[in-house]
């Protein structure tokens, strides 16, 4: 089975790749500045994933002299187009990049997070010859989850190709001077920024009884989980998983609830605001933007206080229409004075204008100090 499962994963590579060859590459060639996005080599669906693609489309948007573009990391799979949610990306290799961006004299290269410590391992001696050659060379990480991000001596390989590193943030919690201050990089708030016009919501009434777990896995879970089952026999228990952005849309559109065991401020307790559905989370401080977040009825204090309260509070909300759309108004707004696009895209402009949100003024900040 494992045989199979390879062969077939090296089939759609290939597939990929002659489909990727057969991209028209002449802006790429013709391109003097260019914003490189990269993103994993599988086809995902994720808010990491889905933030870089959206990124992308809005760098396009504020930088029309620059070709904005996403590739896979320099090692492992490849795929061409992620069919997972809405959007019109055609993603390279890292060696085609490599191979043709012959006319390039400044290059903005955006790497998550979690990969900025290995990335320049994987570098061939092509590749560290061709960024090094790059008059002006920016390597940007992506911060997306703070408990992600390499600790600064495991970025140092970084300067090997150009002293200039930055660093940009997705959360407003962790977009301030102490974290600067920390990695000793520029630092910038891009924010996040998701389309959900295209998704519509559903009348109270017209709702399914179902429950929406996410996939995230948490010591508290399997216990929250059996205690809804317990007292919501009839509903359905649905964790997300094997699903495409649209699907998933479509299911929290129809479900009451969704209940995230992951960061908390994430996509599972904000998304459903959008389509007129009550997210549900445990408080976190290195995510939430701050403590008042805690005072909405949807957002307990921690997995004890979930698991002494959810079940009388789902049927609570459940029970009281005006209640339920109540809880969801104040998040909106809550959520409102954060996003924006107007705001994303204003992040996104200063960002390569150069107006960074920090720099660094010490160095002297310990592990710890702000999480």
């Amino acid at each position: 089975m494992k045989f199979l499962q390879k062969r077939r994963q090296k089939a759609e590579i290939c597939a990929s790749m002659l489909i990727q060859d057969s991209l028209d590459l002449t802006p790429l060639q013709k391109a003097k500045k260019i914003i490189l996005f990269l993103t994993p080599g599988n086809i995902k669906i994720n808010g990491g994933v889905m933030s870089i693609f959206s990124l992308c489309s809005a760098s396009r948007n504020v930088m029309d002299d620059f070709f904005c573009c996403l590739s896979t990391f320099p090692k492992g799979p490849t795929y061409v187009i992620n069919d997972k949610f809405y959007n019109n990306e055609k993603i390279f290799r890292f060696s085609q990049i490599i191979n043709n961006a012959k006319s390039v004299q400044e290059m903005i290269l955006h790497i998550p997070e979690y990969y900025a410590d290995d990335f320049y391992a994987d570098l061939t001696k092509k590749d560290i010859k061709f960024l090094k050659s790059i008059p002006h060379l920016q390597i940007n990480i992506l911060n997306q989850n703070i408990e992600l991000m390499p600790e600064p001596e495991k970025i140092q390989d970084l300067y090997k190709l150009t002293n200039n590193v930055t660093q940009t943030m997705a959360h407003d919690r962790y977009a301030t001077q102490e974290i600067c201050n920390h990695w000793n990089i520029p630092t910038h708030l891009f924010s996040t920024h998701l389309d959900f016009s295209k998704y519509k919501s559903i009348n109270f009434e017209k709702k399914e009884n179902i429950i929406v777990l996410s996939p995230d896995d948490e010591e508290h879970k399997s216990q929250i989980t059996e205690l809804i089952k317990q007292n919501f026999p009839n509903w359905e228990i649905i964790t997300v998983q094997n699903m495409t952005f649209n699907q998933y849309m479509d299911l929290i559109t129809r479900a009451y609830f969704v209940i995230t065991f992951g960061e908390g401020f994430d996509g599972y307790f904000n998304n459903p605001v959008c389509v007129d559905s009550i997210g549900i989370a445990v408080y976190n401080d290195n995510f939430f933007p701050d403590k008042t977040w805690k005072k909405l009825e949807n957002v307990y204090s921690s997995y004890d206080e979930m698991m002494t309260n959810i079940c009388d509070d789902l049927k609570r909300f459940r029970s009281n229409k005006k209640l339920y759309y109540g809880i969801i108004q104040e998040q909106s707004k809550k959520l409102n004075l954060i996003y924006s696009e107007k705001k994303y895209l204003s992040n996104i402009k200063r960002f390569y204008n150069k107006e960074y949100d920090f720099l660094p003024k010490t160095n002297m900040c310990k592990k710890g100090d702000f999480l």
